[in-house]
């Protein structure tokens, strides 16, 4: 890979040697690895995609703590493709929620999960939040899985993020807009010899992402880069109106 594009990578903390988001190792050899690491797996994971100090996981939660999200409790969280559990470890640890529900499709990483956090797993189908109750959420989010998923089966979520979060309540997520494909990111795509990838990035716009939450009454708070290899996605941070606010 060209130079400046290693020093784009650097920048956000990845070695351009190290393996594409997707292709983690499977549940039970990721967890020999992470043990013999000295590490919990959601670290471990981190540690194969980025070496800078703040890992993305890290940089995420950061960033949503700058927003607002964590400054009182949250009483009932939930995650569309938990995955390995690093986001939901330490939005646990953060943000101390009463109730937190998963919709995971992998089934093993699912009933790892279970067994490792006092969280509940629901059955996923992977478009909607088919059991979780409308205006029943604190905070709804989902980390790194957007970017990957066919646009419709994306917006299927966002109306159902929007649907089960509550009045004042969160929702966040990543996806790759407009800046994510700067022609400094855009090359380094490129160059990164994606090809054979069981995954490409999708782009979504930020001006469509914004206002479909707008025209659902929740508002965008803030967003942020967060690294995705080769390059970035924005994580975006909204909130929904409270009823009073609505008529202001």
């Amino acid at each position: 890979m060209d130079s400046k594009f290693s020093s784009v990578l650097r920048h956000f903390g990845y070695d351009a040697k190290q393996r594409p988001l997707t292709k983690y190792l499977p549940l039970k050899e990721t967890l020999k690895s992470a043990k013999a690491a000295g590490l919990s797996v959601g670290d471990y994971i981190d540690s194969k995609q980025a070496s800078g100090p703040r890992t993305p996981t890290d940089q995420t939660i950061d960033g949503m703590a700058a927003l607002g999200i964590f400054d009182g409790r949250l009483e009932r969280v939930c995650e569309i493709g938990p995955g390995s559990g690093r986001y939901l470890q330490k939005t646990i640890a953060k943000g101390r929620p009463g109730y937190y529900e998963v919709y995971e499709t992998s089934v093993e990483w699912r009933d790892w999960l279970a067994k490792q956090y006092p969280i509940v797993v629901r059955k996923c189908d992977g478009r909607t939040l088919a059991e979780t109750e409308t205006c029943s959420i604190s905070l709804v989010q989902s980390h790194k899985l957007f970017p990957a998923l066919p646009f419709l089966m994306t917006v299927s979520y966002w109306e159902e993020m929007a649907r089960v979060v509550e009045e004042g309540g969160w929702v966040v997520f990543d996806v790759m807009t407009e800046a994510c494909f700067e022609a400094r990111y855009l090359e380094a795509w490129l160059n990164a010899n994606t090809w054979n990838w069981p995954w490409s990035p999708h782009l979504v716009g930020r001006d469509f992402v914004c206002k479909f939450f707008a025209e659902r009454g929740i508002s965008l708070v803030g967003s942020f880069p967060i690294p995705l290899y080769p390059a970035i996605t924005e994580c975006i941070v909204f909130r929904k109106k409270i009823s009073h606010e609505r008529g202001a």
